[in-house]
């Protein structure tokens, strides 16, 4: 009867235990066809791992009391998947992560842990292994951008297709179908492009010419690409419609104005006098030769310089300026012009101004008619003082 409740004592001690124990986990990798067993009784095998809508391992667990076990897909993030063997060994697995073929696992239990062997297996059947390799679809977007969206003719538009792959799959046999206006020609652009994986971006570029196209606003038909996956399905992506002004083509021609500057005031007659003239070319073209053809008052000369000089050409927004000096000899108004021709062209500019004598000159005649008569006065006046003697 005692020996009775000693062991009654001894088997109530050992529940106690080990309801209070505490809790035991540990961190491993487990490759995909290999096992573990957990002190000597769990088995846990992994059968798969990949990335079908996050990222999972597929486990088996079976143990010596139940052979049958069960097997179940976890996926990182979900709540631990739990196996109790047939001895009542219990365990919670949590998946960490994958890698190609690998996965991290954490194993927690109330009884000490102890991986107590490790082993290889046979893998499932291919074909049932690859019927459960996930889907894999390539999804190609398509943007097209110009340089400038605004030409005249001549002018060479570079543009741009942007395509990204953002499917899980590469995308083959991508064939590229782009449009463009009547009087422009592309240069460059390919008709198929090389396989792009997931993830990948891929740039061409390639010049769009405007020829012959005439003005106006143009809108281009979007950038259609056909494509497969690897396994054969196909698809298709096209870019927005894109917006192209063609300028009217700028008549460019050469325009000059010719202007005259000089002292101001009135020029005395007989002295020089400069003259500036400058020639701008005012237009948006080069000129071809340029002569310039001056018409003077009788009375005035060319003192120093050329007045009608030539040039070979003037380009867009340059000037030409020369200097001359000039003598007027007459008094009174006089009018310079002076004109400027290229080509079938011509313009003209005219230069006033007034020319006097000089004070001395205007009085020369009567200062003349009275030298005799002062010369006689003083005749008078010394024969006054002989007289007087």
């Amino acid at each position: 009867m005692k020996g009775c409740r000693i062991l009654a004592a001894m088997v109530l001690f050992v529940l106690i235990f080990s309801m209070t124990a505490a809790a035991d986990s540990i961190n491993t990798t487990v490759d995909v066809n290999e096992g573990i067993v957990l002190n000597g009784d769990i088995h846990l095998e992994v059968l798969d791992v990949g990335t079908n809508w996050g990222s999972y391992a597929k486990l088996k667990f079976y143990s010596y009391k139940d052979a049958g076990g069960k097997t179940e897909s976890i996926y990182m993030g979900d709540v631990p998947t739990t196996y109790t063997s047939g001895t009542f060994m219990k365990i919670e697995v949590t998946l960490d992560s994958i890698s190609y073929d690998t996965a991290f696992l954490m194993i927690e239990s109330t009884t000490s842990l102890k991986i107590s062997d490790r082993y290889g297996f046979e893998g499932e059947d291919e074909t049932e292994k690859e019927k459960q390799k996930p889907i894999t679809v390539p999804k190609l977007g398509i943007t097209r951008t110009f340089d400038t969206n605004r030409a005249e003719q001549g002018q060479t538009i570079r543009t741009t297709l942007t395509i990204r792959n953002t499917g899980n799959g590469t995308a083959t046999n991508i064939v590229l179908d782009e449009d463009t206006i009547t009087g422009a020609y592309k240069d460059g652009c390919p008709s198929t492009i090389d396989d792009i994986a997931a993830g990948e971006t891929k740039r061409i570029s390639y010049d769009l010419r405007i020829v012959d196209a005439q003005p106006g606003t143009y809108e281009l038909s979007p950038a259609i690409l056909n494509y497969e996956s690897e396994s054969g399905a196909t698809y298709s992506s096209e870019s927005s419609s894109s917006i192209l002004e063609i300028l009217p083509e700028e008549v460019r021609i050469p325009e000059l104005e010719i202007s005259i500057d000089s002292v101001k005031g009135i020029i005395t007659c007989g002295d020089e006098f400069p003259v500036t003239v400058t020639i701008t070319n005012v237009g948006n073209a080069t000129t071809g030769k340029v002569h310039v053809k001056s018409d003077l008052p009788a009375d005035v000369r060319v003192v120093d310089g050329d007045l009608e000089p030539e040039y070979e050409s003037i380009k867009p927004g340059d000037s030409e300026e020369y200097d001359v000096s000039l003598r007027a000899y007459e008094q009174g108004k006089h009018t310079i012009e002076m004109q400027v021709m290229w080509g079938d062209s011509e313009a003209a500019a005219s230069f006033e101004f007034w020319a006097e004598k000089s004070g001395l000159e205007q009085y020369y005649l009567y200062i003349l008619a009275a030298i005799p008569i002062l010369l006689l006065l003083l005749w008078v006046i010394k024969r006054r003082r002989e007289y007087s003697y």
